[in-house]
């Protein structure tokens, strides 16, 4: 049979995962969404430096039109980022509640007060009780 404390490290550490792989996918995907723009800043720019370079008269529907195509790709790439990311934390959050369920379902017969039991106790005695002020001698007036 698990003991509580052991049951309580392992929520513990299953907060840390969580916390850890979140902060990785936040991580990787503003990596990604910083280079996307690095990438769409520099080809707009491209666009619009070839397009000023062959006169703006000339060229203006065909560079309109690609510079919109880029603001296109750019913001699919955005999205695709935002969706991998979205089914990352899904999955993130899916592992940690399987590893709480493991963790207080190890034991069928251990309910789940079994684990808070000594915190409440301690919280408990730590408390004022409301008899205490009876046990103090009352000033005659």
């Amino acid at each position: 049979m698990a003991q509580p404390l052991e049951n309580v490290v392992a929520l513990a550490q299953a907060n840390i995962r969580l916390g850890l792989k979140v902060a990785e996918t936040w991580r990787e995907s503003g990596q990604k969404l910083i280079e996307l723009g690095m990438k769409g800043a520099s080809e707009i720019g491209e666009e619009a430096r070839l397009a000023l370079a062959n006169g703006l008269a000339s060229e203006k529907s065909v560079s309109v039109n690609s510079v919109n195509g880029h603001w296109q790709d750019m913001l699919a790439e955005i999205e695709a980022v935002r969706t991998a990311t979205a089914q990352e934390m899904e999955t993130a959050v899916s592992d940690w509640r399987k590893s709480w369920t493991d963790a207080l379902t190890v034991a069928p017969a251990l309910p789940v007060e079994t684990l808070f039991k000594p915190w409440l106790a301690l919280v408990a005695s730590a408390a004022p009780t409301p008899g205490r002020e009876k046990d103090t001698p009352a000033k005659k007036s």
